[in-house]
């Protein structure tokens, strides 16, 4: 009698991510074109439209880009995490926290030098994403705590300390009763390249590279992947694998939070409770879908951005913009369940 088992592979494809991720995205059209479909809507013509106003001219291409960017640089941190078999669940309050920060030290410390205040400003954004994982990183690395729960439990304490202040020492007088904190001086605005691109996607390509020079070219890199694959193995090598992990998180928040300060220098120019509009989150989708590759994230990113604008601006033909967000989650869906044919088997065991 013959038994069936499942294995994994001992060998994948190297373009198995790719292949997945476009099987996934052609699935999610499947899927948006059913929907369309019940609402009497043609797909082709919607499909299209959102094409147009998202990458169809100068301005629109500049709008995808600059959505793009809080996506590629949290989708980058929750990578570097991922390294070492964590998962990093909390980059949306970790981007707010980055803004929190930068708002700190805005108005506390003034500088005549606008690049140079900028400089510090973006900084201390990265710090900010840091010190809010902080406490996830030192749960998980002294006692064990699941870093899933206490990075989305850290959200919600961002979110709350966030309104607290939008509603009390920060909030502006002048903003008719919304809660929101002034505005930044335009001094700090970050420069525009061209059109409406902001000079923060200059930074964001920096830091792809210096992602992808981390994780795969670095000592650092071969210390991570190391630490991720077994302790044990790590402890053989010298590698201590806490430490290695406790700082994986740091960099990682840190990649988080520095999109929240792009955001707040380049969009929407003070702290408010809607500044990060679910890009942690989307991040996540990023950043899976590609196999966690600095690359893959890059262009994914450019991707997720655009459909974020042409699902937004679809709404004047009386499409939810809520279509594009299916999108991007079938998509997710569509990849994984492609992937797993790409790295198991089925094979025939005979009883003995």
């Amino acid at each position: 009698m013959n038994n069936y088992i499942l294995t994994k592979k001992l060998k994948t494809n190297e373009l198995s991510t790719f292949y997945s991720f476009l099987f996934g995205l052609i699935i999610a059209f499947l899927i948006g074109s059913i929907i369309l479909f019940l609402q009497s809507k043609n797909p082709l013509e919607v499909f299209s439209l959102m094409i147009k106003l998202s990458v169809g001219s100068l301005n629109s291409l500049s709008n995808s880009l600059n959505k793009a960017i809080p996506l590629i640089l949290a989708g980058l941190g929750i990578s570097i995490i991922n390294s070492v078999k964590l998962w990093n669940i909390g980059a949306e309050g970790q981007i707010s926290m980055g803004a929190l920060a930068l708002n700190l030290v805005y108005i506390n410390v003034t500088i005549g030098n606008s690049n140079l205040f900028i400089f510090i400003l973006l900084i201390s954004g990265f710090l900010g994403g840091s010190f809010c994982i902080l406490l996830p990183a030192l749960a998980k690395t002294l006692f064990g705590v699941n870093e899933i729960i206490t990075t989305l439990l850290t959200n919600y304490i961002v979110f709350g300390l966030t309104i607290y202040l939008v509603n009390g020492v920060w909030k502006d007088p002048n903003s008719l009763n919304f809660p929101a904190a002034a505005y930044v001086d335009k001094s700090v605005y970050l420069p525009i390249v061209t059109s409406k691109l902001s000079s923060g996607f200059l930074i964001c390509i920096l830091f792809t590279f210096i992602a992808y020079y981390l994780k795969e070219k670095s000592v650092f890199g071969y210390e991570l992947r190391i630490a991720g694959g077994s302790e044990l193995t790590a402890l053989y090598a010298g590698i201590k694998s806490k430490q290695v992990a406790f700082i994986a998180m740091l960099i990682g928040g840190g990649f988080a939070g520095l999109a929240g300060a792009i955001e707040l220098l380049s969009q929407t120019h003070r702290v408010s409770t809607g500044l990060s509009q679910g890009f942690g989150y989307t991040a996540i989708i990023v950043a899976a879908i590609t196999g966690m590759r600095p690359i893959g994230i890059f262009l994914v990113g450019i991707l997720f951005g655009a459909l974020t604008i042409g699902g937004s601006v679809i709404q004047t033909i009386g499409v939810s913009s809520y279509l594009a967000e299916i999108i991007q989650a079938s998509t997710l869906f569509g990849a994984l369940i492609i992937q797993f044919f790409f790295n198991y088997e089925i094979k025939k065991v005979e009883n003995v």
